[in-house]
């Protein structure tokens, strides 16, 4: 039976809001962005559609939230990787493991597809500039907390790595022809001896 209360407390929010994003991860990676609606959202989560107004104002702020969520998550671990071995053979094993999460998280690398570009759109500008300038933070961070010094210009770094991470979308059709796992991590290691010192 679906939640119809609307006067929701202060922790019944925060547990629907999580709820919410939970399930718009798993939709948004089974059938993307556009293909979710707020009625299938709030069936899930057993809420009313009326209520989900009172957590969200609109389905790109829910999409937001869980994309940003992911990126926390996601850069959490490939920061702790990288603290546990602060070295180039340490930020290499991070980059191989944040590649297994692209690979189960689309959406999470791929905004060129036009189901990512649907949702974005449709964001209010102030927030796809903080989804980038979060990319560029994030990249120093790993940086720093690897005791790297960079032998090129951080934009030419922070592009190698995006390319090499969004072969990602072309594994499955690069798989059939070669040993892309073996071909990944050749490049990631030799990519980072020549990008760091």
């Amino acid at each position: 039976m679906a939640t119809n209360r609307r006067n929701f407390t202060p922790d019944d929010k925060r547990r629907l809001r999580k709820k919410l994003r939970e399930i718009c991860s798993d939709f948004w990676v089974e059938r993307g962005y556009k293909e979710t609606s707020i009625s299938e959202l709030c069936k899930k989560a057993n809420i009313a559609t009326g209520s989900f107004y009172n957590l969200y104002s609109s389905k790109e702020e829910l999409f937001f939230e869980t994309l940003e969520e992911m990126q926390r998550f996601v850069n959490g671990n490939f920061i702790k990787d990288i603290k546990e071995n602060p070295s180039k053979e340490g930020f290499v094993n991070a980059i191989e493991n944040l590649y297994l999460e692209y690979e189960s998280k689309p959406f999470l690398y791929d905004s060129k597809t036009v189901d990512f570009q649907s949702f974005y759109k449709k964001l209010p500008l102030e927030k796809r500039i903080q989804l980038e300038e979060k990319n560029s933070d994030f990249f120093r961070q790993a940086i720093k907390y690897a005791n790297l010094k960079l032998k090129c210009p951080e934009y030419i770094a922070f592009s190698v790595f995006s390319i090499l991470l969004s072969t990602v979308s072309s594994k499955d059709m690069l798989a059939k022809s070669c040993d892309f796992k073996s071909a990944f991590q050749f490049m990631v290691q030799n990519l980072v001896e020549d990008i760091f010192v």
